[in-house]
C-alpha cells in the first residue's frame, strides 16, 4: 500500500515541477515586460493566445509544417506586439503607469472578446500526441519536460543577457529619465 502511494506521490511531484517550468516560461515573459522594459503590460496572455490560435489555424486549417507555423505565428505576435507599443504605449510612456495599465486593459478586453467572438469558447488542440516517458512507473510527459527546458534555457538566456547589457540598460534610463541608475 505505501509503495504504490510512494510512486504516485513522486510522480505528482515531478510532473508538479515540470508544470511550474511552463509557468516559469510565462513568467518570464512577463518578468522582462515589467521589469526590464518598465512597462505596465497586462495583455501579455492574450497575445499568447493570438498566437496560439494562429498556430492552431496555420496547422490544422491550412496544413502549414508545424516548424513553419510556429515561426510564422511568433513572427505574428512580435509584429502585433510592436505594432500595439507604437500605438498604445508610447504615447503613454510620459505619463503615470496608471495609465498603461488602463490602456493594456483595454486591449486586454478586446482581444478576449474578439478572441470569443470570432473562434468560441471550444477547446482546441492540434493534435499532437507527444510519447510518454515512463520512469519506474511513473508517467512523464514529454510536453512538460520540452516547457520545463525551454523555460530553463530562456531564464540562463536572459540572465546572461541582462548581466551584459546592464551597463547599456542604465545608460538608456538615465537618458530617459534625467537621472542616473545604480
Amino acid at each position: 500500500m505505501f509503495g504504490i502511494f510512494d510512486i504516485y506521490l513522486m510522480e505528482a511531484v515531478v510532473n508538479g515541477v515540470l508544470l511550474g517550468g511552463l509557468f516559469a516560461l510565462l513568467a518570464l515573459g512577463l518578468n522582462l515586460v515589467f521589469g526590464v522594459i518598465d512597462v505596465v503590460w497586462i495583455c501579455y496572455a492574450e497575445l499568447i493566445m493570438l498566437g496560439m490560435y494562429g498556430m492552431y489555424f496555420l496547422y490544422t486549417g491550412y496544413d502549414v509544417p508545424f516548424l513553419l507555423a510556429a515561426l510564422i505565428s511568433i513572427g505574428g505576435v512580435a509584429v502585433l506586439g510592436v505594432v500595439l507599443h507604437l500605438a498604445v504605449i508610447q504615447p503613454l510612456l510620459g505619463t503615470p503607469p496608471i495609465n498603461q495599465l488602463l490602456a493594456t486593459g483595454g486591449v486586454l478586453f478586446f482581444l478576449q472578446s474578439a478572441a470569443t467572438v470570432m473562434f468560441g469558447i471550444d477547446f482546441r488542440n492540434l493534435g499532437i500526441r507527444l510519447p510518454v516517458l515512463e520512469v519506474s512507473d511513473m508517467f512523464i510527459s514529454y510536453a512538460r519536460l520540452l516547457a520545463f527546458g525551454a523555460a530553463l534555457a530562456g531564464m540562463v538566456a536572459s540572465t546572461c543577457f541582462s548581466r551584459a547589457a546592464t551597463p547599456a540598460r542604465r545608460s538608456v534610463r538615465s537618458r530617459r529619465t534625467g537621472r542616473s541608475c545604480r
